[in-house]
């Protein structure tokens, strides 16, 4: 993911897969993850579904800590 110090979010375009999940995780490692609800995510928190196929923008901000959330967007 690339940061944009503007935003204040990180930002990944990436080809999703139907049926799979993901979670986001800091330096390669999951002593750090966050997952659950994208508009409130938490640290080890429930995978996140992918529900259709496609190339995705996913952006993950963590510009609130009180409030971390994401959104993927199909391109």
């Amino acid at each position: 993911m690339t940061y944009n110090p503007v935003s204040k979010t990180w930002t990944v375009t990436t080809t999703l897969t139907a049926g799979k999940s993901f979670k986001f995780r800091a330096n390669d490692g999951w002593d750090i993850n966050l997952g659950g609800n994208m508009q409130n995510l938490t640290y080890g928190g429930d995978n996140i579904s992918v529900t259709t196929s496609g190339s995705y923008l996913v952006t993950l901000d963590l510009s609130n800590p009180t409030a971390y959330k994401a959104s993927i967007v199909l391109q």
